[in-house]
């Protein structure tokens, strides 16, 4: 993959192939299994031997960290590691942006969620294989969508070099058999008898006369000695042009090579440090290394240096550069402004597929809400025994809905973390799955619109609805809300490629992406707060009026933040003088 810098130097990166890249995945697939696993029953085992053993709580525990493991292994070590895993680190392995940057949070978030549909079936991996074989660039699903790349991260090695021996001097010209004479020569010639070497002398001088003519009157042995020398040095020289290119480049690998390797551990160590712990004089003088060593790059490429010379330098080069053009990470106020203002804007700017997502969810809930009201019968086909079995139990005096539930978690943080777990994983289930041309969030909120559907049918026709409605309602006005946005999360990434409009599908896929995972992250706070409304408000033995209270005025905080946070305020009064520079 070839990049141009802002310097106006390109930079090739090595794809990685299929098989690395699967050995890459074997290797993070084992620490999560060994983590994911050994942490909770290290925890159970403790918290047993202490007396602290609860097991509601530890299965809740457990399915939390299990969901977070999962979910947020690959997420959190790409995004903040540098796009490299461990695994891609044993591997030597790097992700980064399809233009040669860093990767960027939300690129990392991007292709981690998509990661679910690459992974089909599991544990195969099938499906995101295919894709990379077809693309162009090795690109699985998720790659495409966040427009990233995996790259071979190969170690910088420049050729050495002896300063002595660059000259500019001719090519060898002697055969192997007659260099390997003269240097016998040259290695003996003290401690033979002064005749022979004489006479060993004159018979060599023959042999070189029609390659190497004697150009003065000294000494035969003077002459044999003085090209043996010359011709040693050719063949050094020659040994060097092949390591560091033409005369040139090998004249500025010998220049350079010490400074090359001085800059190359001053991006390991700013790397590791960050350039924020940087005083502003060595900012300063990091950066002028750094175009000092894209200058040598593009003259090492003019000067017809060797592979191994230009390579080294587009790796040094490419790291000091990934280290300037790094994405600025959000703070904690751009954060909060985000949610207050810039989510609800695009909410509203992404109503169609928003609105559609309301229809697939609602239409079908309330098409079966109906049937199965106008013909109970109906109940067997398209509900479960047990929401029929909870239904029956409502109907006896003094029953609310958590009597129904045969589980000691009602009303507990264990109920909280598994619900949690379960609705955002539905929620990045709806959002990923829309890179299938927009079938899986279609499937998904039909399913969960029917199943909604079919429960309220269920206790209305006992008579009951109002005793699920008052379990509902508290939570439910957030979390429908949040499947509903996840929903048309999805729909939005699939459009790019049903409608990609006047972009090629795969830039819509990747700018839709972008809009449609800030859709996701808003929905997993919004699922985190209904999950502990579901755990603890929703089952509590508190006045029905008190629970209606809370998701009336949930509801109307919604309503508020959907049409009218982050709008800008009217303009009133007199107009404000424009500011000048």
């Amino acid at each position: 993959m070839r990049v141009d810098t802002p310097e106006n130097v390109a930079l090739d990166y090595p794809l990685a192939g299929l098989g690395s890249r699967y050995a890459a995945l074997f290797a993070d697939a084992l620490i999560m299994v060994l983590v994911g696993l050994g942490v909770p029953l290290l925890l159970a085992l403790f918290m047993g031997l202490g007396g602290f053993a609860d097991g509601g709580l530890l299965t809740g525990l457990f399915v939390l960290w299990v969901f977070l493991v999962f979910w947020g292994y690959f997420f959190a070590y790409e995004a903040f590691r540098d796009g490299q895993t461990p695994g891609k680190r044993w591997l030597s392995l790097r992700v980064v942006m399809a233009g040669g940057y860093p990767l960027t949070v939300q690129a990392a978030a991007i292709r981690n969620l998509v990661r679910i549909v690459d992974l089909q079936p599991i544990p195969a991996c099938l499906l995101g294989g295919f894709v990379m074989l077809l693309t162009r660039q090795g690109q699985r699903l998720g790659d495409l969508a966040a427009g990233t790349v995996v790259v071979r991260e190969l170690p910088i090695a420049f050729p050495e070099v002896d300063a002595a021996t660059h000259a500019t001097v001719g090519l060898p010209r002697l055969s192997d058999a007659g260099y390997a004479a003269l240097e016998s020569f040259a290695d003996r010639h003290g401690a033979l008898d002064a005749d022979i070497a004489r006479t060993l002398a004159t018979r060599l001088s023959r042999k070189l006369a029609p390659v190497v003519p004697r150009e003065t009157l000294e000494h035969q042995i003077t002459h044999v000695l003085r090209v043996q020398a010359d011709e040693m040095q050719r063949r050094r020289a020659a040994r060097l042009r092949v390591a560091g290119g033409s005369a040139a480049a090998t004249a500025l690998l010998a220049a350079k090579r010490e400074r090359w390797l001085g800059f190359h551990e001053q991006v390991g160590d700013v790397r590791r440090r960050g350039l924020r712990k940087l005083g502003e004089d060595q900012v300063g003088e990091f950066a002028a290394r750094y175009r000092e060593v894209s200058a040598d790059l593009a003259r090492a490429r003019t000067y017809g240096a060797s592979a191994g010379t230009v390579f080294a330098l587009e790796r040094l080069t490419g790291a000091a550069h990934n280290l300037f053009y790094r994405p600025a990470r959000r703070e904690l106020g751009r954060l909060g402004a985000w949610i207050t203002g810039g989510y609800p804007r695009l909410l509203r700017r992404l109503w169609r597929p928003i609105g559609l997502a309301f229809v697939l969810l609602y239409g079908p809930g309330l098409i079966v809400y109906l049937l199965m009201t106008s013909d109970p019968s109906l109940e067997t086909l398209l509900s479960t025994p047990d929401m029929i079995a909870r239904a029956e139990a409502a109907t006896e005096p003094g029953v609310d809905y958590r009597d129904t539930w045969d589980s000691p978690w009602m009303g507990s943080t264990a109920l909280s973390s598994v619900l949690i777990a379960n609705n955002v994983q539905v929620a990045f289930l709806a959002f990923a799955s829309g890179i299938l041309a927009a079938l899986g969030p279609v499937f998904v909120l039909i399913f969960n619109g029917m199943h909604l559907g079919s429960a309220l049918a269920v206790f209305a026709n006992r008579g009951v609805l109002d005793v699920i409605g008052v379990f509902v309602l508290p939570h439910g006005v957030i979390e429908l809300t949040a499947i509903v946005i996840a929903g048309g999360a999805g729909l939005w990434l699939g459009s790019a490629i049903l409608l990609p409009g006047r972009q090629t599908r795969l830039a819509a896929l990747a700018t839709r992406a972008r809009d449609a995972v800030q859709l996701v992250f808003g929905v997993a706070l919004m699922l985190l707060v209904a999950g502990l409304i579901e755990g603890h408000i929703s089952p509590a033995r508190i006045p029905d009026e008190v629970k209606l209270s809370f998701a009336a005025v949930a509801a109307a905080g919604l309503v508020w933040y959907l049409t009218l946070a982050g709008r800008a305020p009217a303009a009133s009064g007199a107009p404000t003088a424009r500011r000048t520079a």
